[in-house]
């Protein structure tokens, strides 16, 4: 499986950012990646922070409200993505970031004081818009650092995210204890996004990519809403259709309704001459199948990180083989091992993909997933088990944020990379929203006892385990047919070039 060296472009200068200004030294582009990965910690806090929140919000909001504070942000998350791409591709990477952090602020002090349960879903709506930015973050880096800085630094964002993972619950922990009000939590993320925004404004420059001759790139704000709103229809349909069912008319009409958009959207875009989405470039094989592959690959890790906890809470019962009974303090330390490994993974799946491919790096993501998978499948009785085959998840999670932005940013040029990591990491995020569907309804086929809290048979882990590893197989299978990426990462200087 040896590949063969890619061959460098002599017009462009190593040293230089990819689209034009001077030579900075090494330690000026660490700068540079630091400051971007500080505001892309508040995608992991819009989130996780506020898990920890919500037994002090019950005096304030309902039962069936809660859980609307959390998915709200999540699913206009996932649906905007494309669209913050888009709007980063025209209007550039700083400004972007910067309007970004203000919305961000705005919806952080909303929710400190928001004193009903229709304010604090405006105020995690305004969130979102930070928990949408990894695809930016991706062409920033393509953009603004020299091409060969390029690889690692996208592997970076695996391990930013898995160290506010870990960091995040203790934050939390603080202020709740602290203050003894989920407030605290909003106030948190207003005042470091206040300290975050002055450093990006006056640290990060102002680039401008030369265009070729032709009209000015514009935002078709039309197609912009038809797939934001159809693609955040969908995701709301099937994060519905877990608790209300595949037959509520809401679920339903959300689905039609999505689906309707989206279609509309597609051939609307054929008609127009600068579309959100270059649906020519869509329909290409590269962008195509790292999206397909994107997909399937990614809801190993993403499921598996769902399922494992419950698996890991329930109580010891007659007839199966998986009670522990741990509490969520201890559930984090079993599977410590999965996060740390993650992280570590990310940066060195970067400097593989330099060394080898991006294909190959993703080609281990899908092989490690698919095993860990299957061991769980077969062996979970010990908590060894887990944290043995936690380690090779980890290992297959941080090679998929390593891998997959790389083969995105290898398959289109550069004007379009905010839409087109966008568009991969709205894959993730549909990915991530039907899981929970497909394993809800897999558990609930194999209920032992029923109740408020279910106990479900061990051979209903196993299948849902074994669906995991067939997601991988199909991964798998796609990314051996993949015809790019198959040249070590240039930080997309070949499909600059295109």
């Amino acid at each position: 499986m040896s590949e063969a060296p890619a061959t460098p472009l002599p017009t462009e200068d190593p040293g230089a950012p990819a689209i034009g200004g001077p030579r900075r030294s090494t330690g000026y582009y660490v700068l540079l990646i630091v400051v971007v990965l500080l505001m892309a910690e508040t995608t992991v806090h819009g989130a996780i922070l506020l898990y920890s929140a919500l037994p002090y919000m019950y005096p304030a909001f309902t039962s069936a409200q809660l859980p609307w504070i959390i998915t709200v942000t999540l699913l206009v998350a996932g649906a905007m993505q494309p669209l913050i791409g888009k709007l980063a591709d025209v209007f550039g990477r700083k400004r972007l970031l910067l309007t970004v952090a203000v919305l961000y602020i705005a919806g952080s002090v909303l929710g400190a004081v928001a004193g009903n349960f229709q304010l604090m879903l405006v105020a995690r709506i305004l969130q979102a818009a930070a928990v949408a930015l990894p695809g930016v973050i991706y062409s920033f880096f393509r953009d603004y650092l020299p091409r060969r800085m390029v690889p690692i630094s996208v592997g970076l964002v695996s391990t930013n995210i898995g160290v506010s993972a870990i960091v995040a619950p203790f934050i939390a922990g603080g202020l709740l204890s602290g203050f003894g009000t989920y407030r605290a939590i909003f106030w948190f993320c207003a005042i470091y996004m206040a300290v975050v925004a002055p450093i990006v404004y006056f640290v990060i420059p102002e680039i401008r990519q030369a265009r070729k001759s032709g009209p000015r790139q514009r935002v078709d704000f039309l197609g912009s809403a038809m797939f934001t709103v159809g693609a955040g229809l969908i995701l709301f349909g099937i994060s519905d259709a877990s608790t209300a069912g595949w037959t509520s008319t809401t679920v339903l009409l959300s689905l039609v309704l999505g689906v309707a958009l989206l279609v509309a959207f597609g051939f609307a875009e054929y008609r127009i001459k600068q579309p959100m989405i270059d649906m020519r470039l869509l329909g290409g094989h590269a962008l195509r199948t790292t999206l397909l592959v994107s997909l399937f690959a990614g809801v190993m890790s993403t499921a598996w990180g769902y399922v494992v906890p419950q698996l890991l809470e329930t109580h010891a019962h007659p007839g199966i083989d998986y009670g522990f009974g741990l509490s969520a303090t201890e559930v984090g330390v079993v599977t410590l091992a999965n996060g740390i490994l993650s992280m570590a993974c990310g940066p060195l799946g970067g400097y593989l993909t330099k060394r080898t491919s991006p294909r190959f790096v993703m080609l281990l993501c899908c092989l490690s997933g698919i095993v860990a998978a299957v061991l769980t499948a077969l062996w979970h009785s010990e908590l060894w088990h887990f944290v043995v085959f936690g380690l090779i998840m980890g290992i297959s999670s941080g090679f998929y944020y390593a891998s997959g932005p790389n083969l995105v940013i290898e398959a289109v040029p550069s004007r379009v990379t905010g839409v087109s990591t966008g568009m991969q990491a709205f894959t993730s995020a549909f990915g991530g929203s039907a899981m929970p569907v497909v394993i809800a309804a897999v558990l609930a086929a194999n209920v032992l006892e029923g109740g408020k809290e279910p106990v479900y048979a061990s051979h209903g882990y196993t299948a849902v385990f074994l669906i995991l590893a067939a997601a991988g197989v199909v991964a798998l299978v796609m990314t051996s047919f993949m015809r790019h990426g198959r040249q070590p990462a240039t930080g997309g200087a070949v499909s600059a070039h295109h």
